[in-house]
């Protein structure tokens, strides 16, 4: 009876959410189904998985994002493997109060979708609240054992120095918690070193997950911090087999799919393995997928990889991404192989593969010498074998190589110094069909010191690049140049000097007259930026300064913004014992760098922000103000004028309630108002509001509601629409069968009704089978649906 009242309870909450919530709708759409994160904490690796829809056609997933204050956003290529993309943002790019964000998905057809959807043109990014972590952490220094480490219980030593704990600090009154069991009695402090040997009290520490709580106290007797670590204790006998053994992991994925879109249907097959295995400080890591989805003409759907990494190496080969300074390449996908040696003093990273395999054009019409058009699609080809010199072409893709290398000097902890070289070319006999084949030569340097413990941080890199945008003819011949010489045009350059600078240039690059930037003097081709970060007295203040050429390209990547110079100062100011923090932001930027623009536009944003994290059981709560403010002095009438500012107000709540039943809420609310002062008068309002609702009833039983709202108003035009998410996943069967079921109606200017359902049923613990259903209903069109098995067997 007890379960029925429990169960017509649980039906009760979701239908009044249902209608608590009506009013708000979610960033649905028809490729990206959702994007999931990890725990987003302050300087910690942040996880980002996008799960998709449908797998065929998708090209590739970009996430796009930027931390508080930063004026450009950074776009990565996310690693796609099936219906799921994922990325790990680095570390030190993930910082409070929040990352903001979109996602953006593109067929090989050209279709692209955002999530949300209209970001960034008709709407305005999502934010990730990013949950701080306190400077006092940095007080404490957990010697031994390391945080997650597995230890043998007869060696188990615990080692705590409070070297850097402020003079605040009673650390007489230190309290030292190995669990929930209180040992501040059992502990030596020796000056600012805290001891404890569990041999000295036997049966204290068993085998098992530890974890050790420390806690300060001041000179009043009052709570200062508490900082927690977490270990592992083992036997004698399991540790030392764990040393030198060799563990792995095997798991194996195979998945068929029918996908019913637009009245098509298309049956999918794939299969996925992933491998993981270390011994001593080796890991190995291994990955294949391949698909039915791979085509000839298409950029590749399968992927496979390989690595080896230990403290000093790194190998990989096949799909990697790797990362090199900002400037030079930072997460395109390279085919090929990549390794690092690092020595301390003297590190080298080098990669060469495939960034685009070769897709062969199509031939659609021949022509005469004298019927031949002007045209871009128009080329030479062999008139022997097609009965024709010319001809009209759907142009391919070339293969283009990618070569790059940078040796460094230095940890990278407070100092290193570095040199990148890249160089990428596309395969001029890859393809018969293909238009202006190009190649990309950059040259970069990179500066990194620290001081003061990392309270004062200089980082710097620059770039220089060239773009030979034909390579086609290749590289030009003296003779050439002695016949552009005896033209009778006037130049100011030596013949010989400009045969001696083609011959060393010729060893890198194509020389021709293709080959850029023509302006050198003028800096187009350069790119560098320089910054430092200062920590003290509750302030992290960072001020940075750009320039970026409106000719330089770099293959390695190309979402780089360029002819752009300025600065960005960003401060977080730390109050209230680390509870309370007001972050401020201002930039200023400017185009034109050349002077190929009729006038120059400056670009100002100015940031600012309230975070509230009191560390109790009360609410995360963050406000915000930003203004964007462009302008370029023409006057209102003239057609390439820009004058516009934009306002924009945002909040974000996150409350874990902590009662008998854990529930978990998320709500943010925005919105911004752009005025446009030019002939387009392309004023916008908008509003979006998003909330998450999600419930732990207990071990079996959870459920979600998730919902965004968004009204806009676009020169004088409404987009307006409402989805809501109601779901939950219960366990039976003694937690053999795992049940999953959601339903998503959206309502307005989009349409959408979407019910999913899937079920996993364990036939043994590393043994299971999923079965999913998905039915997506848009009026006045085909009812789209997938519905596909998948088993997974692990080792």
């Amino acid at each position: 009876m007890k379960k029925y009242k429990f169960m017509s309870a649980l039906v009760s909450v979701l239908i009044f959410s249902f209608f608590v919530v009506s009013s708000v709708n979610a960033q649905g759409g028809e490729i990206i189904s959702k994007v999931e994160f990890g725990n987003a904490f302050e300087n910690n690796p942040l996880k980002v998985e996008v799960e998709l829809y449908q797998s065929g056609n998708i090209g590739r997933v970009l996430f796009i994002y930027k931390s508080f204050g930063q004026g450009e956003f950074i776009q990565k290529e996310m690693v796609l493997n099936g219906r799921q993309a994922t990325i790990v943002i680095p570390a030190e790019e993930v910082l409070p109060p929040f990352l903001e964000y979109y996602v953006k998905a593109e067929t090989v057809t050209g279709k692209s979708e955002t999530w949300p959807l209209g970001v960034p043109d008709e709407g305005t990014p999502l934010q990730l609240v990013v949950q701080t972590m306190s400077p006092k952490d940095r007080e404490v220094i957990f010697l031994t054992p390391e945080k997650g480490s597995i230890v043998s219980k007869d060696d188990l030593f615990i080692s705590i120095s409070l070297l850097r704990a402020s003079d605040d600090v009673d650390k007489q009154a230190t309290k030292l918690f190995i669990g929930e069991e209180d040992v501040s009695s059992k502990m030596v402090l020796s000056g600012d070193l805290i001891i404890f040997y569990p041999d000295n009290f036997p049966g204290l520490i068993d085998v098992g997950e530890k974890t050790i709580k420390l806690q300060l106290y001041d000179n009043e007797g009052e709570l200062y911090h508490e900082v927690k670590s977490n270990f592992s204790v083992v036997s004698q006998a399991e540790f030392m087999a764990r040393a030198g053994r060799f563990k792995y992991n095997l798991d194996l994925t195979g998945e068929a799919r029918n996908e019913q879109f637009s009245g098509e249907g298309t049956f999918y097959n794939n299969v996925n393995a992933d491998f993981r295995a270390s011994v001593d400080s080796w890991d190995i890591k291994a990955n294949v997928y391949v698909s039915s989805e791979e085509k000839n003409d298409l950029q590749p759907v399968n992927r496979f990889s390989a690595s080896v990494k230990s403290d000093w190496m790194l190998l990989e080969v096949g799909d990697n991404y790797p990362v090199y300074p900002s400037l030079i390449m930072n997460g395109k996908r390279l085919r090929g192989v990549n390794g690092e040696v690092n020595w301390g003093v003297f590190n080298l990273q080098a990669s060469y593969g495939q960034s685009e395999r070769s897709i062969e054009g199509e031939l659609i019409k021949t022509y005469q010498n004298n019927e031949a058009v002007l045209g871009s699609n128009i080329i030479k080809i062999d008139a022997v074998k097609y009965g024709a010199p010319f001809g009209e072409i759907n142009a391919g893709t070339f293969k283009r190589n990618v070569f790059a290398v940078r040796p460094s000097f230095g940890k990278g902890e407070n100092f290193q110094f570095g040199l990148s070289y890249l160089h990428s070319k596309d395969d001029v006999n890859s393809i018969t069909f293909g238009t202006l084949p190009q190649e990309n030569l950059v040259i970069g340097t990179d500066l990194m010191f620290a001081f003061d413990d990392r309270n004062i941080v200089f980082t710097s890199q620059a770039a220089v690049s060239l773009l030979n945008s034909d390579i086609s003819s290749g590289t030009l011949t003296d003779a050439q140049l002695d016949s552009l010489f005896a033209s009778g045009e006037r130049f100011d350059t030596d013949l010989n000097s400009v045969k001696d600078v083609k011959d060393i240039l010729n060893r890198f690059i194509t020389v021709n007259q293709f080959l850029g930037p023509l302006n050198p003097d003028e800096l187009a081709s350069l790119a560098a930026e320089a910054g430092i970060r200062l920590n003290y007295v509750n302030n992290n203040l960072n001020v940075k300064y750009i320039y970026r050429g409106n000719k330089f390209v770099s293959f390695g990547q190309p979402f780089t913004r360029t002819d752009v110079k300025g600065i960005n100062i960003t401060d977080r100011i730390n109050l209230i014992d680390n509870k309370l923090f007001v972050n401020l932001g201002y930039e200023k930027l400017e185009d034109n760098l050349q002077e190929t623009k009729q006038a120059t536009t400056d670009y100002q944003t100015f940031n600012a922000s309230v975070s509230v994290f009191p560390r109790a059981n009360f609410p995360n709560i963050t406000v915000g103000y930003t203004k964007y403010q462009n302008e370029n002095g023409l006057a209102a009438s003239d057609s390439a004028a820009v004058d516009d500012y934009t306002n924009r107000f945002y909040a974000n709540v996150s409350y874990d309630i902590k009662t008998s039943i854990r529930h978990r809420v998320y709500l943010n609310v925005s919105t911004s108002d752009r005025e446009d002062n030019s002939i387009f008068n392309s004023d916008a309002k908008s509003t979006s509001a998003s909330f998450m609702w999600n419930t732990y009833w207990n071990r079996d039983l959870s459920s979600f509601i998730r919902a965004t709202l968004y009204d806009s108003e676009i020169s004088g035009e409404d987009f307006d629409y409402t989805t809501i998410s109601i779901g939950g996943k219960y366990k039976v069967i003694r937690n053999k069968l795992e049940l999953s079921a959601s339903v998503s109606p959206s309502f307005g200017d989009f349409e959408r009704q979407a019910l999913d359902v899937t079920g996993t049923y364990y036939f043994m613990k590393n043994l299971s089978l999923d079965a999913q259903f998905r039915i997506y209903r848009i009026p006045d069109m085909d009812t789209d649906s997938i519905v596909g098995v998948i088993l997974r067997y692990n080792i």
